[in-house]
């Protein structure tokens, strides 16, 4: 019996020692558990402040178009245009939203929960298979759950932003070019237009002397038109001389006749020195002595305007002498004929007082042609 008890006993202590040890090790893997899901619920929390806890809300992008109408020289009022924000989801550009917040205590006590407990604190029973259930309200994996569906919808989120990005750089590829080629044209249109400012400079340049000019010739135009004032009344004066003249030479010619007919067959040879109506007549010089300042050949007389040495050598130094009734020659200067640039032959008749104008009768016998005016009288 001692014997029996003896083996007992040392079983029994065999019993213990293993107990021991296993209780030893059940402690180590116990402490390592709870360790290891403390780190886990940490590191789950952490994560879970990373996951946003809704969805942006909704909202309208701002109405941004694009002038896509050519670019040409028309004036375009209305010209089309294209919304590039149409579709756009600018909510994705909402920054800083809530997260998941699972480190207060409740949570924390919720992330320990890994079974379905009820208001007493009993199990909760899975319908399935009788036992206590793993899910539902207030366990662990009601937490996860809900991280895992905002995860995802973090995820699609981010596709999202990911495709829309790629619009964005297709528009902004787009826009760059478009910007690249109008910038090249406009380069050369900012060329042409240098050209043209310059051509409009040179234009203007042009036109402040054209209207320097005008002015210098419009002073010129009222100098002139003073002048031809003048010579208006120059002209009237000589026209109404020309009356006179005209007047005189009548009364010449009558008185001329007059003495044709009382002096019959009488008359005198050029330059010789003789008695006519009690007149010395003295022969000039040869030479130009005047010209035609008016002719008639009609009534067969012309106006001669003489030089002032013709004058001084017919009627003296002072004009105190009569005018001798000479005969002078009239040509005019490149005629071509067969008298060559002889016209006619003419006699002095009577001088107008104070004036170098000198009326004389046009001999019929000896003209070539009609006289005109300008026509030169020589001696």
């Amino acid at each position: 019996m001692a014997k029996v008890l003896r083996v007992l006993v040392v079983i029994i202590l065999v019993l213990s020692a293993v107990s021991l040890f296993f209780a030893i090790k059940l402690f180590e893997k116990r402490e390592l558990l709870t360790k290891r899901n403390s780190v886990l619920e940490e590191q789950f929390i952490k994560v879970a402040k990373t996951i946003e806890a809704t969805d942006a809300p909704d909202a309208d992008a701002p109405g941004v178009t694009k002038d896509i109408s050519e670019v040409s020289d028309r004036e375009l009022i209305n010209p089309e245009k294209q919304a590039m924000l149409e579709a756009y989801p600018i909510k994705l550009e909402q920054q800083n939203l809530p997260t998941l917040d699972f480190g207060n205590t409740e949570k924390r006590l919720q992330l320990r929960s890994f079974f379905a407990v009820d208001a007493e604190g009993n199990y909760v029973l899975d319908p399935v298979d009788n036992k206590p259930a793993t899910k539902g309200p207030g366990t662990m994996q009601e937490l996860m759950d809900q991280l895992f569906e905002r995860a995802k919808a973090q995820q699609a989120s981010l596709n999202k932003t990911r495709a829309e990005l790629t619009k964005m750089r297709e528009q902004f590829t787009g826009s760059v070019d478009e910007i690249n080629r109008l910038k090249t044209d406009g380069r050369a249109a900012k060329v042409e237009l240098k050209g043209e400012k310059e051509k409009v400079a040179a234009l203007t340049t042009e036109k402040e002397e054209l209207e320097t000019r005008v002015t210098k010739l419009n002073a010129e135009k009222k100098e002139i038109s003073a002048e031809l004032a003048d010579a208006k009344n120059s002209i009237e004066t000589l026209n109404e001389d020309k009356v006179t003249l005209t007047e005189d030479l009548a009364k010449l010619r009558d008185q001329f006749e007059e003495l044709k007919k009382k002096w019959a067959g009488k008359s005198s040879a050029p330059g010789a020195s003789m008695q006519d109506q009690g007149m010395a007549t003295t022969a000039p010089s040869a030479g130009d002595k005047g010209k035609i300042i008016e002719a008639n050949d009609e009534l067969k007389f012309a106006i001669i305007e003489l030089s002032e040495d013709a004058i001084a050598e017919l009627l003296g130094p002072e004009r105190q002498n009569a005018l001798p009734q000479l005969e002078m020659n009239v040509r005019r200067t490149g005629r071509q004929s067969a008298a060559g640039e002889f016209v006619t032959r003419i006699k002095l008749r009577q001088a107008v007082r104070g004036k170098n104008f000198v009326v004389a009768d046009i001999l019929n016998d000896w003209q070539q042609a009609p006289v005109e005016k300008g026509d030169v009288v020589f001696f």
